[in-house]
């Protein structure tokens, strides 16, 4: 009786585990500027989604650009990009840049463009590090870890983004 006890116990916890997967929201028609407050959490469980899931995972399309419509439209995430910086030669890369910066200055209610391309710097090196097999060579997510090791990465962005 134990024995059949444990099984299926073990079965409804896989079958509990397997219902758990991300569902993507479904991006809006045309909002006004204001509106996109309404999708803030939905945009940040995006990012993190994105963030801690492989290139390669089956989802990965539609939560990317659930992402990138909120980032792209939101008037609460200001960025000011620079070709001095943004180097990422995988296009994955350049998204987790994207969803760190993003992630950052809602978080942290900051406008700052030297924190926020830090942040996503940060977030575009740690996910190459875990990702490292599945993503292409990058020389400049490898420079950018180089200088963080050496602990000149910051004052290189904000050199850069003067």
């Amino acid at each position: 009786m134990k024995k059949i006890s444990i099984i299926v116990f073990g079965l409804l916890l896989i079958q509990g585990v397997c219902a758990q997967q991300f569902v993507v929201p479904e991006i809006p028609g045309d909002i006004e500027k204001s509106e996109y407050t309404n999708y803030t959490q939905d945009a940040m469980n995006c990012i993190d989604w994105l963030m801690s899931n492989s290139p390669t995972a089956e989802q990965r399309k539609d939560v990317a650009s659930y992402a990138l419509w909120w980032i792209v439209g939101t008037p609460d995430v200001h960025m000011k990009l620079n070709t001095n910086v943004i180097k990422f030669e995988d296009e994955n890369l350049l998204l987790i840049f994207l969803s760190g910066w993003a992630q950052y200055a809602i978080r942290n209610q900051d406008d700052d463009s030297v924190n926020g391309c830090y942040a996503g710097v940060e977030a575009a090196i740690s996910y190459y590090e875990q990702y490292k097999k599945e993503l292409s060579k990058d020389k400049g997510v490898e420079n950018f870890i180089k200088m963080k090791n050496k602990g000149t990465l910051k004052s290189y962005i904000a050199k850069s983004m003067q």
